[in-house]
This record gives structure tokens, sequence and C-alpha cells, in this order.
């Protein structure tokens, strides 16, 4: 791509990445919009960037653009917290009350101690007199996030018996049996939740650590087009990267983003020189 001077410019994903999250940080948001959507404009299905786009919605409250990034994110990651908190708040902007709560529920059983989550199931709740509770599904999270692969399993096991229909427990169930490892599991699972859900990232991330060539090639689209250099899995979902999309994509700039991206990495680059 070149700008009006003919000149092209080249950058990594991982630059264009790092410098959005740069001016997120800083609350430069409307830098961060047009990183954010300069990137999407190469890279439709990318999935970190959905997630900051979310973080500029909830920070600007402009819930109802915020519900849509949620609604492509959950395709993907259908336990993502944020995204169901996006969603919550949306619905309890219409004044839907219910639905608000039982959204809220599920960002709670995901993130069960983040302040805004608490209080917005506080909100929508009848009952006033008592907070939120911990429930299975919240200790199912704590396990997770303890890496307590073990107890995760055996408390999502019990949640998949009880509701078959939440996606989001069976990957989280897959997440733990790939972590202790017990493979033939894993994959199987992984295998069986891609059938019928094609966009689910951390299935095909355990496709592509635990199959063949075949499954390696299968994976690689999916994964080179929402997760490429493995930003979300280690960001959002704590797990390691694919293991077939190793080096980072260039993309294509205009002049003015290929600015933008330089001038954050730079100041990025001044802070960590200063231990800021």
């Amino acid at each position: 791509m070149s700008d009006a001077t003919g000149s092209t410019h080249t950058l990594l994903l991982t630059d264009w990445s790092a410098a959005l999250e740069r001016a997120l940080t800083r609350g430069a948001l409307d830098d961060a919009v047009t990183l954010a959507h300069g990137l999407l404009l190469r890279l439709p299905r990318h999935l970190a960037t959905y997630q900051r786009l979310l973080r500029i919605t909830w920070m600007l409250r402009r819930w109802e653009e915020g519900e849509e990034w949620a609604r492509r994110l959950l395709q993907a990651d259908p336990g993502n917290a944020l995204a169901w908190q996006s969603l919550a708040r949306a619905a309890e902007q219409r004044g839907h009350r219910a639905q608000a709560h039982a959204m809220w529920q599920r960002a709670f059983e995901m993130n069960p101690y983040a302040p805004e989550i608490r209080a917005g199931l506080a909100r929508t709740s009848l009952e006033t007199a008592q907070g939120p509770m911990l429930d299975l599904a919240c200790l199912a999270t704590l396990y997770l996030r303890a890496r307590r692969w073990e107890a995760a399993a055996q408390a999502y096991r019990n949640l998949v018996k009880a509701d078959p229909r939440r996606i989001d427990f069976q990957v989280c169930l897959m997440l733990a049996l790939w972590q202790q490892p017990r493979a033939e599991e894993a994959y199987a699972l992984a295998r069986h939740l891609v059938a019928e859900h094609p966009y689910l990232v951390l299935a095909w991330a355990v496709i592509d650590a635990l199959g063949d060539e075949n499954d390696q090639a299968l994976a690689h689209h999916p994964l080179s087009t929402m997760d490429p250099d493995g930003d979300y899995l280690r960001g959002v979902m704590g797990v390691a990267a694919a293991q077939s999309v190793r080096k980072p994509p260039e993309l294509d700039a205009h002049a003015e983003e290929a600015h933008l991206v330089a001038r954050y990495l730079e100041a990025a680059a001044e802070a960590t020189a200063r231990g800021t």
C-alpha cells in the first residue's frame, strides 16, 4: 500500500498491536480507534483487536457499539467476561433488566471479583439484601486461574453434565484437560466443538498443538485469521500461542497509520528506558 508520495509502509502485526495497546493505556482513544479500525481492514477477524475495541467502547460508554464487538468475540471465545459485561450493559441501558441480569451472571462466572461486574449483577438483581454469591462456575474459574487443572476439569465436567448447552463450560473443560495433560480427551473434545462452532479459537489451538500435519493444516486458516501471533491466546486466555503460526504477519499501512505506530512504539521505548 502506498501513500500520496508513492512510498510503501510495511508493519509487523506485533508492532501495530503494541502501538494500539499503548495508545489505549495512555487514554488516547481517538488514536486507538484509528489504529484498531485500520488493523481490522487487514485482519477482519483479529480477536485481540476486538478485545481492545471492547475496552474502548466501555471507556466511552458506547454501549450499542460494544454490543456489536462483544457478539463477534463470543463466537470465538464464549466465556469472554468483558464481552458478556458489554452485552449486559447494553441490555440494561435498554431497560431489559432480566436479560441484563442473566448476562451479568455470565460475566460474573468468568470474572467473579471484578468490581464493575459485581456492581452490575447487584444492580439488576431483585435480591437487594444479598451480594453476589460464588457458585460452582465461579469456583471452576478460580481453579483455572490457579492452574489447578484437575480440580478445574472435575468442576467443568459437572457443569457440562448439568447444562450441555453451555459451550463456554466445554471450552474451559477442554483447556483443563489440555493442560493436565490429558491429550486424547482434549483433542477429541476440540474436534467435537469445531464441528458445530467453527470459530472457537482455543479449540483450534488444541487441534493445532495435539493433532497431526493434516490437523495443523486445518487449524492454520482459522488461527491465522483470528490470532496469527497468539496475542489473544496469551493475553486474554493465558495459554501458549499456536504452534503452526510462528512468524508475525506483515501488514501494508498508510503513512498516517505508520506514523501513529512509530510514535507510540517510540513512546513505549522511552517509558521502558525511564523505568515507567
